[in-house]
C-alpha cells in the first residue's frame, strides 16, 4: 500500500508526464525513491522546469497524499500502478504500457481468457447483432469482453456478455473513470463495475480529448488475447486497435462484410494482409488454443453441466486467483448466507478451494 501511495503521487503530479517520469525512474528507482531522493541531481538534467523542480523538491507529505488517495477510493475508485505485482500481466509488457490505472471493479484475471471486440460507432442493426451475439458466446464460454463502451459494436458486444449471468466485460475509457460517456450507457457502465471494471490511464475527472481516445486502443488490445473487429470503416479508430493488437504479438480476428458497403472496408482491407476470418465462435476459440489450453472453456462447460443454476453464477466468476466473497456477493446479486451455501457446494463437489479468509478460487 506505502508502494502503491508514492506511485500515485508521481503519476498525478501536475506536468510530469511519461517522458519526465522516465528520466526520474532513470535517476531515482522507483516512486518511493524518487519521492524521498536528494533533488539536487535534477540540476544535472535539461528536461524539468524550474516549476518541476519545485514541484519536486517540496512534495506533499505523505499524510496529505494518503488524504488525497482515500477520498478516491470513499468515491469507489481504486489505483494500481506498474510497481504494483496486480498491475495487469498482459498490460506490462507491451510497447508504452500505462504507468498506471484507475479503475471501478476489479482488473481482469490473468487466469482467464480475454478478447476485444471493436468497430464502427454508426453501424446496422445487423452489425450490432453480430456484435452482441459474440459477445453472448465468449462469455459462454468463459472469455472475458473487452471493449470502449462507445456507441455501436463496442456497446452492443459489452451488452451481449452482460446478459449472460456470470459474464465479464471490462470498458477502456478516454475519460477519466468516473464520467460515463456517452450518457446513455449509464446502465452498462454501473453494471459493469460489479461485472468487471471501468478502467483509464487517466485520473479521475479528466475530461475526453480527441487523443485520449486514440491512445486507450493499446489498452483495449494490450488486456486482451485477440482482438475482433466487426464494420470497421478505412480510417475507422478500430483499426487503430486491431495495429496495436499486431504491434503486441496477438490475434487479430475480422467479421467479412459485403465489399459494397463502405462499414466493412476496413476490416475488409485488414483480411488481405492476413487476418483471420471469423464466421462463428469456433474460430476465436480455434484461435485461442495458441495462448491458452483449449480444454479451459471444455472443462468448464462439462463442469457447469453439473451445477444448480446459483452454482453456475458463482463458478462462472471464479478464477484462479482468490475473489473475497463480498465481491462475490457484489458480482452475482446473491445474498451472503445464500453466497455461503453455494461455495460450500462448490467445495463438496470438488470444484472450488478457499484459498485464504473468505477468498475463493477455481480447484486446479
Amino acid at each position: 500500500m506505502e508502494q502503491e501511495l508514492f506511485a500515485y503521487w508521481l503519476y498525478t503530479l501536475r506536468g510530469i508526464g511519461a517522458k519526465k517520469r522516465y528520466e526520474l525512474q532513470q535517476i531515482y528507482g522507483n516512486a518511493e525513491q524518487i519521492y524521498y531522493g536528494d533533488k539536487t541531481k535534477l540540476k544535472e538534467s535539461p528536461v524539468f522546469s524550474e516549476r518541476d523542480k519545485t514541484l519536486l523538491g517540496k512534495p506533499e507529505t505523505v499524510k496529505e497524499i494518503k488524504h488525497k488517495m482515500q477520498r478516491m477510493e470513499q468515491r469507489g475508485i481504486r489505483f494500481c500502478s506498474q510497481e504494483s505485482e496486480a498491475f495487469p500481466k498482459k498490460l506490462r509488457y507491451i510497447p508504452d504500457p500505462p504507468y498506471a490505472l484507475f479503475y471501478r471493479g476489479m482488473l481482469p484475471d490473468t487466469d482467464r481468457p480475454t478478447i476485444a471486440i471493436v468497430g464502427g460507432r454508426n453501424t446496422g442493426y445487423e452489425s450490432r447483432e453480430i456484435a452482441a451475439g459474440f459477445g453472448r458466446q465468449l462469455a459462454e464460454n468463459g472469455i472475458a469482453v473487452v471493449s470502449g463502451l462507445a456507441r455501436g459494436i463496442d456497446i452492443s458486444a459489452q451488452k451481449g456478455a452482460l446478459d449472460i449471468p456470470g459474464g465479464k466485460t471490462y470498458g477502456v475509457l478516454g475519460t477519466g473513470v468516473d464520467i460515463c460517456y456517452p450518457r446513455e450507457h449509464i446502465e452498462q457502465y454501473m453494471l459493469m463495475q460489479r461485472r468487471g471494471a471501468v478502467i483509464s490511464e487517466y485520473a479521475p475527472g479528466s475530461r475526453g480529448f480527441r487523443s485520449n481516445f486514440a491512445r486507450r486502443n493499446r489498452i483495449i488490445s494490450g488486456l486482451s488475447d485477440g482482438v475482433l473487429v466487426i464494420a470497421a470503416r478505412e480510417g475507422s479508430g478500430s483499426l487503430i486497435t486491431a495495429e496495436c493488437a499486431l504491434e503486441q504479438g496477438k490475434e487479430v480476428f475480422i467479421v467479412p462484410g459485403n465489399i459494397l458497403d463502405p462499414s466493412y472496408a476496413g476490416g475488409n482491407q485488414l483480411l488481405k494482409s492476413g487476418a483471420a476470418v471469423v464466421t462463428d465462435i469456433q474460430d476465436i476459440l480455434d484461435g485461442l488454443g495458441a495462448f491458452w489450453d483449449i480444454n479451459y472453456s471444455a472443462q468448464k462447460k462439462k463442469n457447469e453441466v453439473m451445477l444448480e443454476t446459483a452454482e453456475k453464477i458463482v463458478y462462472a466468476i471464479l478464477g484462479f486467483d482468490g475473489i473475497h466473497i463480498s465481491e462475490i456477493v457484489a458480482q452475482t446479486g446473491l445474498s451472503v448466507p445464500q453466497t455461503m451455501e453455494v461455495l460450500a457446494s462448490l467445495e463438496q463437489k470438488k470444484l472450488v478451494n478457499m484459498v485464504g479468509q473468505h477468498y475463493y478460487a477455481l480447484k486446479i
